[in-house]
């Protein structure tokens, strides 16, 4: 293989682990995106099961000051 073969493959040879490393740090992103969304997901529910809770004493007050 001549020079000019050899520096052009390293030259690809870099850029693929350029493309790479972004490909791992984008990968890294979703999976942080993707579990803040599973945490914000559970926080909703428990928020929606308090409040279903708070209307069942509601109901329950409301019931027996009649």
């Amino acid at each position: 293989m001549d020079r000019e073969t050899k520096e052009m493959f390293e030259v690809i040879l870099s850029k693929l682990n350029r493309v790479e490393s972004r490909q791992d740090e984008i990968y890294e992103i979703v999976k942080a995106i993707q579990h803040s969304n599973e945490v914000h997901k559970a926080e909703l529910d428990h928020l929606k099961i308090r409040v279903s809770q708070g209307e069942g004493n509601f109901s329950r007050i409301k019931a027996a000051i009649k």
